[in-house]
């Protein structure tokens, strides 16, 4: 909307403004943006989420897209593409993102196969990390991440015919950058996911 717009502008050239500020009486009495939309959760900001999404190339191959965010400052975390996401490709995803984020005390998911399997619950008992399941037909209940999934949807997956697989990993790499660092999110003030990073996450403990 205007004030993604402005937020926009203002960083690119240096400036912090209230969006607000510079607008109109009249513009400021439009409805919410959807990143302002009310949100459900299970509980409070202490952990990441994530879900899977799906699509085709265009020769009918469909292919799957693991998406992780954290919870606190709406930060997408990593995009693994590929024809398929079993657990294991699930934990290796995981297990690369702690690396160099830190352990969650939380992860709170959906109940797809891949996530109720014995083999992630055995690998977040392991880890010290609490899965935490959304009741079956609530997505609201992991209102983050859905509104996510509907932005790496409208902002770029629907946007292109992909050949290959390959093509699709390497556009979701360049746009979550770009989602991080340049696009403003309303939810969080409309400031970027980066700009809210604090020095020590809530939920961040030492990976081990």
């Amino acid at each position: 909307g205007l004030q993604a717009l402005f937020s926009v502008s203002t960083q690119r050239q240096g400036l912090w403004l209230e969006p607000q500020a510079c607008l109109p009486d009249l513009m400021r009495t439009v409805a919410q943006p959807a990143d302002q939309v009310e949100e459900t959760a299970l509980s409070g900001d202490a952990g990441i989420s994530f879900r899977t999404n799906g699509d085709q190339l265009r020769d009918g191959r469909s292919f799957r897209t693991f998406n992780v965010i954290d919870d606190f400052n709406r930060e997408g975390l990593g995009i693994e593409v590929n024809f398929s996401l079993p657990a294991a490709r699930v934990i290796r995803a995981l297990n690369q993102i702690i690396e160099w984020r830190g352990r969650p005390c939380t992860i709170r998911c959906d109940n797809g196969p891949e996530y109720v399997s014995e083999l992630l619950a055995t690998w977040a008992e392991k880890r010290g990390i609490g899965l935490q399941f959304i009741q079956p037909g609530k997505p609201q209940q992991n209102a983050y991440v859905e509104r996510y999934i509907r932005t790496v949807r409208y902002d770029w997956l629907n946007q292109y015919i992909f050949e290959e697989i390959e093509e699709v990993q390497e556009a979701a790499t360049a746009w979550l950058w770009t989602y991080n660092n340049e696009r403003p999110n309303m939810a969080i003030g409309g400031i970027t996911p980066k700009q809210k990073t604090p020095w020590v996450y809530p939920w961040q403990l030492k990976a081990f």
